[in-house]
């Protein structure tokens, strides 16, 4: 006997489909038996509302519908949440390990080709769970708990509610909240890391990162905050503040008699904003500094896209005598086609790959090729993550010019930038090994 489905009386109620699991959370306390609540989402309704009209999206949501209804069981039950999710109760939960199975059997069926008008159309599924007694004993926890664990679910699959998970959304939402007002706050600052030739010791250039100490949560890491900043939508705003910062402490430097190449990491909000290339070339104009001065870098995760778009953001900032990096090369997908699409100046060779070069062979061999293709292409190449003098020679030996990491320098305040030998853009000075 399969189970009932439930709708929604109105646009901003899911009052039947509530009580539907109230009830249904009562009877499974009563009997004692473990049950499970599945939110499942279907990402691409957005998109085909409005690409392929409203009527096409409640035909593809009636076939989601039903094709959740047929794998059922009594007393189960289906009920829509709004827009694109969906709530299912499975009343009898065979542990976690069977739920896993059927909770990927779900998104399967869900997921295969709709013949919705002319041509099958796909839609992508993903879904969180949370387990009677296990994780929750209300029918309000148990949905919320589901809810939190999709948010962490990836396409296609199935994600289960866990302490960790709860502890990890309690930290995102406390970095949240800490980040509200921060930046006029003042509370963000720049640390730079020097980038040097392995030759002379002679530092070219420095690497501008981010750091926030909050008065609420202390240092937070950049690997903590910067992710919420992105999905709160701070980062354009921070973005632009640390572009500015640095270009404001590299005029310091070259008035200084000391011309340092000032890198800075965008962010892909930055990157998508149509006016970013005239935000550069402006910010460089107000702080006198030459455009050569500054180098942008991107992550190949960023180019995944819009290539004609990225292809023209990227072409007027380099038109404007900026720099481009490709940073943590190697570690992407189709990274030999992003070099095809796009004009960088400078290779950045991720950490993993430093780290390999004393351990394997297979290390050795990627820093080479990397080295070779860079120098065909007329690319500078700077080896990320140095930390032992074994891997600076190693990195010298394999015809790498240029590093940056530990073994060097930690990333400092400005000021001990200055103090440091051989900076500048050209000639030789001591070495810093």
């Amino acid at each position: 006997m399969k189970g009932s489905c439930c709708s929604l009386t109105g646009p901003l109620t899911n009052l039947p489909v509530r009580q539907n699991l109230s009830a249904a959370v009562e009877r499974a306390l009563q009997s004692g038996h473990a049950a499970a609540v599945m939110v499942m989402k279907i990402a691409d309704l957005t998109e085909i509302n409005h690409w392929q009209g409203y009527e096409v999206g409640d035909r593809v949501i009636s076939t989601v519908m039903g094709r959740i209804e047929a794998s059922l069981q009594n007393n189960d039950f289906v009920g829509r949440l709004g827009g694109g999710h969906f709530l299912v109760f499975l009343n009898h939960a065979q542990g976690r390990e069977a739920l896993v199975e059927h909770a990927e059997a779900l998104l399967a069926a869900v997921s295969k080709p709709m013949q919705i008008g002319v041509a099958p159309l796909l839609v992508n599924a993903s879904a969180g769970v949370s387990l009677m007694f296990e994780d929750a004993g209300s029918a309000d926890d148990l949905l919320r708990n589901a809810e939190l664990a999709l948010r962490n679910a990836r396409t296609g699959r199935a994600r289960f509610f866990s302490q960790d998970l709860q502890a990890h959304l309690a930290g995102y939402a406390e970095v949240r909240s800490a980040l509200v007002g921060a930046l006029e706050r003042d509370e963000f600052s720049l640390v730079y890391q020097p980038q040097v030739c392995a030759a002379s010791g002679r530092v070219f250039g420095v690497e501008a990162l981010l750091r926030w100490q909050s008065p609420a949560l202390g240092q937070v890491p950049p690997d903590r905050f910067i992710p919420v900043a992105e999905n709160v939508g701070l980062m354009p705003r921070l973005g632009e503040w640390v572009l500015a910062s640095a270009c404001r402490q590299a005029r310091r430097w070259r008035a200084e008699g000391k011309p340092l190449r000032v890198a800075v990491n965008i962010s892909a909000s930055q990157l998508d904003d149509p006016r970013f290339a005239d935000r550069v070339t402006t910010i460089l104009a107000e702080h006198s500094l030459p455009p050569a001065l500054l180098e942008l870098e991107v992550t190949e995760s960023m180019l995944v896209g819009d290539v004609a778009e990225c292809q023209r953001a990227l072409h007027a900032i380099r038109n404007a005598g900026v720099k481009l990096a490709l940073d943590d090369f190697g570690t992407g997908y189709s990274n030999l086609a992003y070099l095809r699409h796009f004009t960088f100046d400078t290779l950045k060779i991720d950490r993993l790959f430093t780290n390999a070069i004393t351990s394997d062979s297979l290390g050795d061999g990627l820093v080479r090729a990397i080295v070779a293709m860079g120098a065909e292409l007329g690319q500078e190449i700077v080896a990320e993550g140095v930390e032992t003098a074994e891997q600076a020679e190693a990195l010298r030996q394999l015809g790498c010019s240029r590093m940056q990491g530990y073994y060097f320098s930690r990333p400092v305040p400005a000021g001990e930038i200055s103090v440091m030998p051989g900076i500048g853009a050209a000639g030789e000075a001591p070495s810093l090994l």
